[in-house]
């Protein structure tokens, strides 16, 4: 059954991997759909029905995107073949993103995991391409030899775009590999293919804009529309690796925040607002009682309790109680902590020690400790925004 978390929908798993559509794919299916069945077909194969253009339409988009999956699975079987962890792989509206734990070991894990992609796409496009010409000239088959060779064409096309020599693409880790390889230093190498990156997304909205002037306009907008993703995706892969370098062995128990300001969980909603939130300023406090964490109370979840309750309303009524999904060890990394934040959809974490509350840690100390630790390392150039 399909699952929905956070702008997505899980659809099933592959060897463990989980595959997700982000609700931007819904889009990009219905366009393509609509181009090839009403577009495509008809103006090069004319003389068919409508029902059987939608019908080839509809087989060659689904295949069409069974090769960007297949494609992002095979990034993610030798990221886990090497031991990166990739556990998703989600497909929206500009293709498709095997989701890794953490940057690769070494510039050669890099290469094999970036390589393999557009091998796979190759390879896809010479099966094809075989099925094409192994479907016969008949009137009856000349649809489906059409939408064969469309396939191989667009597998073709996918293999060399992402073979462009720009970070996050995956040439851009090819040449980030390289240059790791090369320099040893990982900070440096992807602030190097971050900028071509975003020397590419600038040359392709350019030549978007060149072809919305020549009279294309889809097609103009759909290059700048890429560029502008590129751009940015560039400028955050980098920054992500960053944030990873500064954290990489740091721990919960070294940037959490200790004897934090407890609420108890008898307090009533009136109280917490005018004793804590207001008086303290922040978005959120652990619920505690005897030293044992029960869970954590929100800015949120104190403003949607109605005004008429406040007074009689206790904290334990309103809170998130902790239920495991909310604390973590001391011990535990500080890139796992994020993790957790992230797939509990909050932004601090209970610190719990033998059943004892220890601290709490949260996004925000974690920005300031990563914007420190940067602040003291020695700077890099960082790609052109």
């Amino acid at each position: 059954m399909a699952a929905e978390r956070k702008g997505s929908i899980e659809i099933f798993k592959v060897a463990g991997i989980q595959v997700a559509i982000d609700y931007s794919w819904l889009v990009i299916f219905a366009l393509i759909l609509w181009s090839l069945a009403s577009g495509y077909f008809p103006g090069q194969y004319p003389g068919y029905s409508t029902g059987i253009y939608w019908l080839v339409g509809l087989v060659a988009t689904i295949l069409f995107f069974g090769s960007v999956l297949a494609h992002e699975l095979c990034h993610a079987a030798m990221g886990n073949r090497l031991g990166e962890e990739v556990h998703r792989i989600t497909l929206f509206i500009f293709g498709g993103m095997a989701e890794l734990e953490h940057e690769p070991k070494s510039g050669i894990d890099e290469l094999k995991i970036a390589a393999v992609g557009p091998l796979s796409s190759l390879v896809m496009a010479g099966i094809f391409w075989l099925i094409a010409r192994g479907i016969g000239a008949a009137p009856a088959t000349v649809l489906w030899k059409a939408v064969f060779s469309y396939l191989a064409f667009i597998n073709l096309a996918l293999a060399l775009f992402n073979l462009l020599p720009g970070f996050p693409l995956d040439g851009g880790r090819l040449l980030r590999a390289a240059l790791w390889m090369r320099w040893g230093d990982l900070r440096r190498a992807t602030a190097a293919a971050a900028d071509w990156g975003n020397t590419i997304a600038w040359g392709l909205i350019a030549l978007g804009a060149m072809e919305i002037f020549a009279g294309a306009l889809v097609g103009g907008l759909w290059l700048i529309f890429i560029g502008l993703f590129l751009r940015s995706a560039a400028s955050s892969g980098y920054q992500s690796m960053i944030v990873e370098q500064a954290l990489s062995g740091a721990r919960v128990g070294e940037i959490m925040v200790r004897d934090p300001i407890v609420l108890g969980p008898d307090e009533t909603v009136a109280d917490a607002i005018e004793n804590y939130f207001l008086r303290y300023g922040f978005g959120g406090f652990p619920v505690a009682a005897d030293g044992k964490a029960l869970g954590v109370v929100t800015l949120a979840q104190v403003r949607d309790c109605p005004a008429s309750d406040r007074v009689s309303r206790r904290i334990s009524g309103v809170m998130r109680p902790a239920e495991g999904t909310i604390e973590i060890a001391p011990g535990a990394g500080v890139i796992d902590a994020i993790r957790q934040m992230v797939a509990a959809d909050i932004g601090r974490l209970l610190v719990v020690e033998q059943g004892k509350l220890v601290g709490l840690i949260t996004r925000t100390g974690v920005t300031r400790y990563v914007h420190t630790k940067t602040q003291l390392s020695t700077p890099a150039r960082t790609p052109a925004a």
